[in-house]
């Protein structure tokens, strides 16, 4: 048998060179990453009767699987540049072969460590076990022997995560490819949604059983039709009957000038006397005086709370005030702060309503945590706020329609109180409508096939 040792900067580089080298003969016998990429040991005029072993193990997990075996390559002796079952069937045997050399186990442990290969939950927890000093063996296992084994197990499972990553995708072109032939309206539906900004689970579910038969403005308007049903709005203005509100969110989403739209709009309603402005930022600098600043002009009074119980005593004294507004200092949803700040409000009024303030130019995926990390304070609803600084409205929908977070108001500029207006579901899609059409950016094909095809992925995983 001839042995040669190959370093390249990642597995398929090595294999390449492999392949180049020793031809589609060669046989991986071990790998392991290295400081500057990865070490693979191959060689040539090996003994078959290894890969035929191997060849029977696949034969059975085939026919367990639903996976094609058309999709795998059928040769054993090939160098496997795209992660076929024999090339890691001969790796497994050969990483058994060295330990048994090292540790004199049993054949029995041959067959453990393949089942382990097979079923990445046993294999994760393989490589987390600590030994068992108690426990009788053969011959002690040393570090060293301990740490290469550990080594070439965690690069086999590295390349089994990249043949499922490559799966996948092979799966999501295909199941994005049927859509497209068998329902070309709904894949356009799909596709539009997406534009629209509309998240891909949620835009999945609404083109699912719609009847494409007809035209894709049908089926375009049932979708649209279907998201706004599942949209939830505060179909009342809240300010008509009162309440004390606070508004919280991250930093920079606009809560104070929000805060003061909603008092010049009471206040143009129903007169100055009966509101009255709360703040509880003592760390934003100059937070409390821009709130001053709004309450000398719309002739309010303005109450700082440094702690629970000063809000819970500014409250009492403001029980006669029909609106009162309270502002919170802004933090991310990963501040550890964000306790202290719910146990405050908490501590304040049983009967304060908590808004959340969301800025629809933030990704869904920071929108989407942000709900979550705010949510262990009873929220009553959002407020959507610059609006005139994004590009799409469909992100921060399907995040309150995730959440069945109400939409209480949106915000579309810094006038006060202009740019503060109450839309119901149709016209907040309407409008995420128009903004698509005025930033119009047609979503690329391989995003659309991820998309969707992943969810089909999951579905079948």
């Amino acid at each position: 048998m001839k042995l040669k040792r190959y370093h390249a900067p990642d597995i398929r580089r090595a294999i390449n060179k492999v392949r180049d080298e020793l031809g589609p003969d060669a046989v991986i016998l071990s790998n392991r990453p290295i400081d500057d990429g990865v070490e693979i040991i191959a060689a040539i005029d090996y003994d078959d009767a290894i890969v035929d072993s191997a060849e029977a193990v696949q034969s059975q997990d085939r026919h367990r699987s639903s996976t094609s075996p058309a999709s795998l390559s059928k040769n054993k002796s090939a160098v496997a540049a795209g992660g076929d079952e024999p090339f890691w069937k001969r790796v497994a045997d050969k990483v058994i072969e060295q330990d048994q050399k090292k540790q004199q186990v049993s054949e029995d442990s041959k067959h453990d460590w393949l089942d382990k290969l097979n079923d990445p939950r046993l294999y994760r927890e393989s490589l987390q076990q600590q030994p068992d000093a108690e426990a009788a063996k053969p011959a002690p296992v040393s570090q060293n022997a301990r740490g290469e084994q550990a080594q070439d197990l965690t690069g086999v499972w590295n390349e089994l995560q990249n043949l499922r990553g490559l799966l996948e995708h092979q799966l999501s072109s295909l199941a994005w490819g049927e859509l497209a032939s068998r329902h070309p309206y709904r894949a356009k539906a799909m596709r539009s949604l997406l534009e629209l900004g509309i998240g891909p689970a949620i835009a999945r579910q609404l083109i699912e059983g719609l009847d494409d038969e007809s035209s894709f403005e049908k089926v375009w308007r049932q979708a649209l039709t279907r998201f706004a049903l599942r949209l939830p709005v505060i179909e009342q203005d809240i300010l008509t009957h009162g309440g004390m509100f606070a508004l919280v969110g991250p930093t920079g989403v606009g809560k104070t000038t929000t805060l003061a739209k909603m008092a010049a709009r009471f206040a143009l309603q129903q007169g100055t006397k009966d509101i009255a402005l709360v703040t509880t930022d003592n760390y934003r600098v100059g937070a409390q005086e821009q709130l001053r600043t709004y309450g000398r002009i719309l002739e309010t009074p303005v109450r700082v709370a440094n702690d629970g119980n000063e809000l819970r005593d500014i409250l009492h004294s403001l029980r006669d005030k029909k609106l009162v507004l309270i502002d919170t200092a802004g933090m991310s949803q990963r501040d550890i702060r964000l306790t202290e700040q719910f146990a405050m409000l908490s501590e304040g009024a049983a009967q304060i309503k908590t808004l959340l303030v969301l800025s629809a130019s933030s990704q869904m995926s920071v929108l989407d945590e942000t709900v979550e990390a705010y949510a262990r304070v009873a929220l009553s609803g959002c407020i959507l706020t610059k609006l005139d600084e994004s590009n799409t409205l469909g992100g921060v929908l399907t995040v309150a329609s995730t959440h069945q977070l109400p939409i209480a108001y949106i915000s579309d500029g810094q006038r006060v109180p202009e740019d503060l207006h109450r839309e119901d579901a149709v016209k907040l899609i309407k409008r995420g409508i128009a903004m698509m059409k005025r930033h119009s950016r047609p979503v690329d094909e391989e995003f659309v096939e991820m998309a969707y095809g992943g969810l089909v992925a999951d579905d079948v995983g």
